[in-house]
């Protein structure tokens, strides 16, 4: 499900739960309703909205870290990606295939990565990214150096090569935090407890009922921006181009 389909799945509950509250005390006697009663409540109620802060906190931190992280990552590989160029760029003409394999690639990728609006779905990885990539470790591979100081620079460009392909598949790792759907069920259920047990206990007002959707949508929008973070490639939440863009301006080709 889409992020904004949770998100008002979480809304619909939480305010039906405050709503259903409010109308069971049409239907409970006195007794029920009573300041012990309320304690009592409220003190169960209080331990299902630790725990349900307690989930909250912990999947913000969770997805929060993933996607700083990510983010750093894609500046890093914007980086590799500009100094294997560089490197390919002062060992002389013999490289350009090289470079171009690797600019090539870096479109591509980055067109895969952030499409157009109106584009296709975003695609991580692919088996045409892959093989634009081990085109450019090729030419890398089959350059034969005519001196000391190319022989140096195509050892040093494999290894950036490797280091720039491993990190690729750590940004692949990373494209999605899977957050178990168990986790989001639990937390629509105890959200939706507590709503309901305010709602069972509250003056049936214009201040209740106002108060309450905005408090359902204040969570629900929490919960919007957990499912955002956890796909760091897509949706509203997401980390930009700028870092692989910049890079293409540093190897363009003469």
């Amino acid at each position: 499900m889409e992020a904004w389909h949770v998100a008002l799945l979480v809304f619909l509950a939480l305010e039906g739960g405050a709503l259903f509250g409010m109308g069971s005390q049409r239907w409970l006697k006195a007794h029920h309703l009573s300041k012990d009663t309320q304690e009592a409540v409220k003190l169960g109620v209080g331990m299902v909205a630790a725990m349900a802060s307690l989930i909250l906190g912990l999947m913000t931190a969770s997805v929060k870290g993933n996607f700083d992280t990510t983010g750093k990552d894609v500046q890093q590989y914007a980086t590799y990606l500009t100094i294997l160029d560089a490197t390919l760029q002062h060992y002389g003409p013999a490289a350009k295939p090289a470079r171009e394999a690797l600019r090539a690639y870096t479109v591509h990728a980055m067109n895969e990565t952030w499409p157009q609006p109106d584009g296709p779905p975003v695609m991580v990885a692919s088996f045409d990214s892959e093989q634009l990539l081990e085109r450019a470790g090729h030419e890398i591979r089959i350059l034969e150096p005519t001196g000391p100081e190319q022989t140096d620079l195509k050892a040093e460009a494999l290894d950036r090569f490797k280091s720039l392909n491993a990190l690729r598949w750590t940004l692949i790792a990373e494209a999605v935090t899977e957050i178990p759907p168990v986790f989001i069920v639990v937390l629509i259920v105890w959200l939706t407890l507590i709503f309901a047990s305010f709602g069972l206990f509250s003056p049936v007002n214009l201040v209740s009922l106002i108060v309450f959707p905005l408090c359902a949508l204040s969570l629900a929008g929490a919960i919007f921006l957990i499912l955002e973070m956890s796909s760091p490639f897509d949706g509203v939440i997401m980390v930009g181009p700028e870092a692989i863009q910049r890079a293409l301006e540093h190897m363009k080709l003469p």
